[in-house]
């Protein structure tokens, strides 16, 4: 230690006791007191004793704490050394008794007679209002009454699905302060062992736990990453999601999900000071999924699961509350809102009993209560009086880790809702248990009124209009959905108790209502990126609704959402989750129009541009010929979809190096186009830029560049990205045949509408900024080529990371521009 370090207080303890000791040393730095602790001060290399014996002598305070082992033999040396100094120095020795401390501790003589600090009923907000006063001298201001330690805020980044509970947190201190140490204490250099399971059943507070250890941790970590990662894909879903501005801000919105997922993983790789929960991996399939990504991470990672076998990863189990801890809560949850009594302190243990424990089974009835102003003994009569009825139901259900207690607590908070929320809830109860977004629900107005009248119908009775946004607060108010800024969230297992309660005659109708309202909110066009915003959160519960649709025989209902959402899956290269969605409508269309339709048509294009991003040429060849006499039979030779059809298949001949064919067909599509639409035509400058390109390929450089610029005046007025990359390359052909100083200016041009469109950070920017940079290079300008290749360079590799085969290329043509200049 440095003559200049003074600490605030010394931590003398137990190594029997350091997660607790961890915890109370970050609870007094959150308060800004510099906390001596061995694990943080201790320089390897030196004699501890020594280090041991300096810091006693210049230290404010020392906290001597005691727990249920009592003093270790260290402890013990750490004590008399206290005592010669502090006494000398008229300075405090505070005994401190931790969680599990004997009621009647054996305290060395010195210490009996100083006042305790006592946290043997957990570490509360008094109690270290009476250590910080013990350390500083200054009494602590009142508060307002409360029985634990308000969470601190969560890392300045993250994407955390729920708020702190704060003091409503209960029971989980010692296991938090568990978690914390583990995660604190285990060495780098087996990434596995910075790794922890929390393992339980449904209901028993595993994420919650996760999410507010998250929350507690803003000292330790700069991120915190929330993934749901039931299944490979939507690990893989969740993980792309960290690319996002507001997270990773990776920029990869044109990149292939597999290569998002790969420049997350390096983003991880190359950071510290990151959480990462890998929440509900409950299916083996999932588990290997996450076994397999944990080898390449580094830093922290929490998986909540209800599997016990995690082999290599140190498991934490999550238990059921203790009554005493479940009647606290509810005390709290309810305070002010119920009708209370003298009995309720009895009334509460005896409740939470009955709920085994369980938060989610204390949450639910806790918001019931405070819902309806009712009292404990009046929720417990009506609780016990479902009790028997619940139970005709319950077992038929057979839901893996879903107790008894739970089944009846929702009972209770179903039959007081409206019937407009409990018509949401059934449609939520389809949806997959991500995020959903409240803009949908807000639209699918018209579904929501049908699922009310499905329920009048099936209660013979009549209900008034209600919006949707009455059905979310209804909701809410029973703790039945955890409402975000724009998304709600609910339970799974919510979500399974109630698809398992409808009425076995009227299943297909709430899934087709459920589909319907994710048809309807899905955008067209999912292969625009300008869409991908909705479809990225729209994606998991547009597979949701396609599995249960097929499950429920109704997949017609679906087939316009499984092409499109194959669409958006092939556009980002999700290649093995989109071949049997389109495949699948491509069956469905035919078994309901007939072969010669021309939604088969549409659906036979799709899948052969799979096909030919896969490498399967021969296969998209057949399809797209088959589409073509399709659609040649329905609309006619020369119709715009047969134009289409013309040019995906000379794409196809073009990729096989059969240039002669392929411009034949690219010609007759130009000359449909042209027909059809006249010069102007967005679909005409494609076909001209397309051609443009294939002529330029067979070494026509003339020619090519007639077309391309024929394809620029049909675009001239058009600010979109697809004019500046025709711009882009006429700039390129005119540089190659010699023509800088006419390529210049598009180039400049080109630029300008890339930034406007992507912005000035995106890798589309840096593709022009290269090309740019060339050019001057070319025409000896080194100078005012360097800062763009670095600009180029700069964006790349926050986009994609230092090896990625861009950054590299970039890299070497600025080292050997740097290397030239040098050698000038």
């Amino acid at each position: 230690m440095s003559q200049a370090e003074r600490f605030d207080v010394f931590l003398s303890h137990n190594s029997s006791d350091k997660p607790t000791v961890i915890e109370i040393g970050e609870l007094l730095k959150a308060r800004g007191l510099k906390v001596w602790l061995d694990v943080w001060e201790l320089r390897p290399g030196l004699p501890w004793q020594e280090q041991v014996e300096n810091v006693i002598k210049a230290t404010r305070a020392a906290a001597i704490l005691i727990g249920r082992d009592g003093r270790g033999p260290w402890q013990e040396l750490e004590m008399r050394a206290v005592l010669a100094q502090f006494v000398r120095r008229r300075a405090p020795a505070i005994p401190v008794l931790l969680p599990g401390a004997a009621a009647e501790p054996d305290l060395p003589l010195f210490l009996q007679e100083f006042t305790w600090v006592d946290f043997r009923n957990g570490l509360d907000r008094q109690g270290l209002d009476r250590l910080a006063w013990g350390i500083t001298g200054a009494k602590p201001l009142s508060r307002p009454k409360e029985e634990e330690f308000v969470g601190r805020r969560a890392p300045a980044v993250h994407n955390l699905p729920s708020s702190s509970l704060g003091t409503l947190f209960k029971g989980r201190a010692e296991l938090l302060t568990t978690v914390a140490a583990d995660l604190e204490l285990n060495p780098a250099a087996a990434i596995v062992q910075h790794q922890r399971v929390i393992h339980g059943l449904g209901g028993i507070g595993k994420t919650r736990l996760a999410v507010e250890y998250a929350w507690r941790s803003a000292e330790r970590y700069r991120w915190a990453f929330f993934v749901p990662a039931s299944s490979r894909e939507a690990l893989n879903r969740g993980l792309v999601r960290l690319a996002d501005p507001d997270l990773m801000n990776l920029k990869v919105e044109d990149v292939a999900e597999k290569e998002t997922v790969k420049h997350v993983l390096r983003w991880l790789r190359d950071h510290g000071q990151w959480l990462l929960i890998l929440d509900n991996v409950d299916s083996e399939e999932a588990a290997l999924a996450v076994r397999e990504l944990l080898p390449l991470l580094g830093e922290h990672v929490l998986v909540t699961s209800r599997l016990a076998a995690w082999p290599g990863i140190p498991r934490r189990n999550v238990e059921k509350l203790e009554p005493v801890d479940g009647a606290r809560y509810l005390l709290e949850r309810t305070d002010g809102e119920r009708r209370s009594s003298d009995g309720d302190d009895e009334l509460a243990r005896r409740l939470a009993e009955l709920l085994d424990g369980l938060p989610l089974a204390l949450e639910q009835a806790g918001a019931q209560i405070a819902a309806e102003g009712l009292s404990f003994r009046q929720y417990l009569e009506a609780w016990e009086g479902d009790h028997s009825t619940v139970l005709e139901w319950f077992d038929r259900l057979q839901i893996p880790g879903y107790p008894a207690s739970l089944a009846v607590t929702w009972q209770r908070s179903f039959t007081q809702l409206a019937p407009v929320s409990r018509a949401l809830l059934r449609l939520l109860a389809h949806l997959a248990a991500d995020p959903v977004p409240v803009e949908m629900l807000e639209s699918g107005a018209e579904v929501l009124e049908e699922g009310v009248k499905l329920l009048d119908d099936e209660t013979e009775s009549s209900t008034r209009t209600a919006s949707p946004a009455e059905a979310l607060a209804g909701l809410v108010k029973y703790s039945l959905i955890t409402r975000l800024e724009n998304d709600v969230r609910i339970h799974r297992m919510v979500q399974e108790v109630v698809r398992g309660r409808i009425p076995e005659a009227r299943r297909r109708d709430w899934v087709e209502k459920a589909v319907r309202m994710v048809d309807e909110f899905s955008p067209a066009h999912p292969d625009d990126g300008r869409t991908w915003p909705i479809w990225d959160r729209l994606r998991p519960h547009a597979g949701r609704v396609i599995e249960l649709a097929e499950r429920a025989g109704i997949e017609t209902a679906a087939s316009r959402l499984m092409g499109n959402l194959g669409i958006l899956l092939n556009t980002k290269c999700v290649y093995s989750e989109a071949e049997p969605l389109i495949r699948r409508q491509l069956e469905i269309y035919k078994g309901t129009y007939g072969s010669e339709h021309e939604a088969v048509a549409i659906s036979l294009n799709n899948l052969a541009m799979l096909l030919k991003e896969t490498n399967r040429p021969a296969e998209a060849e057949a399809l797209i010929r088959r589409a073509i006499e399709i659609d040649e039979g329905v609309f006619g030779t020369d119709s715009p979809a047969v134009a289409n059809n013309l040019n995906n298949l000379a794409t196809v001949l073009e990729a096989t190096n059969r240039l002669a064919e392929a411009e034949s067909l690219m010609r007759r599509a130009l000359d449909i186009n042209m027909s059809t639409y006249g010069f102007g035509h967005p679909n005409v400058a494609t076909a001209l830029s397309n051609l443009a390109h294939l002529v330029y390929k067979a070494n026509r450089p003339a020619e090519a560049e007639l077309l391309m610029r024929r394809a620029l005046k049909s675009s001239e007025d058009s600010e979109d990205p697809g004019f500046a990359t025709r711009l882009n390359n006429l700039a390129a052909l005119l540089q190659a045949t010699h023509r800088p100083a006419e390529a210049e200016p598009l180039l400049r041009r080109a630029l300008e509408i890339k930034e406007t469109s992507f912005g000035p950070e995106h890798p589309e920017v840096a593709l022009v900024l290269q090309n740019l940079a060339q050019l001057r290079q070319a025409t000896n300008r080194p100078a005012e080529a360097e800062p763009l290749l670095r600009r180029a360079l700069e964006i790349l590799t926050q986009s994609f990371g230092v090896e990625h085969p861009s950054s590299r290329a970039v890299q070497a043509n600025l080292d050997r521009l740097l290397q030239a200049m040098a050698d000038e």
